[in-house]
């Protein structure tokens, strides 16, 4: 029996409006998650030797756009309040694509089929992020484990300017 249905592939395409991230790149949000990811390029903090590079000043790392996507200091966070709700896989309402509607597709089991980032140009340091989340493609396929319905979605982080940063490509597989 197909999950895939007319009414779940008009999803396809499907996009949220762009929203703001947070807070803007920050010195010290910066430092925090190069110590973290352990790489101290002196790019991503020395305004001296940023100024000899073709970036001209401080850079944030590669990935760090996509920890700028959370919830704001006093946000709700979805997970905890569903805590206690036995039927919660942990879809719609939580993680990078939340603003998304969900899919019609019953309680099929979800599985991270793994992500790709593409980077188009690092982050300033005092710059703002903002990020759009769109439904990419939606097929199955017939597996060893069963039919599978996989979900392709896309988040795209913009500068201040609308210009991209960084583009995300995320699989979730529905069992």
């Amino acid at each position: 029996m197909s999950h895939v249905t007319d009414e779940v592939k008009g999803y396809i395409g499907v996009e949220t409006d762009v929203g703001r991230c947070w807070d803007v790149v920050e010195r010290g949000a910066v430092r925090r998650f190069a110590q973290a990811i352990m790489d101290l390029d002196p790019a991503f903090m020395s305004e001296e030797y940023a100024a000899q590079t073709p970036y001209g000043k401080p850079v944030a790392p590669p990935l760090f756009p996509l920890m700028q996507n959370r919830l704001p200091y006093d946000g709700t966070d979805v997970i905890s309040e569903r805590a206690d709700d036995p039927d919660y896989d942990g879809t719609g309402g939580a993680g990078p694509s939340s603003n998304l509607p969900p899919l019609p597709l019953g309680n099929l089991a979800l599985l991270n089929g793994g992500s790709e980032v593409e980077l188009f140009r690092y982050l300033h340091h005092g710059e703002g992020l903002s990020f759009r989340h769109r439904y990419a493609d939606i097929y199955e396929r017939e597996t060893s484990k069963g039919l599978m319905v996989f979900v392709i979605t896309e988040t795209d982080y913009l500068d201040d300017d609308g210009g991209l940063v960084a583009r995300v490509k995320r699989t979730t597989i529905r069992r």
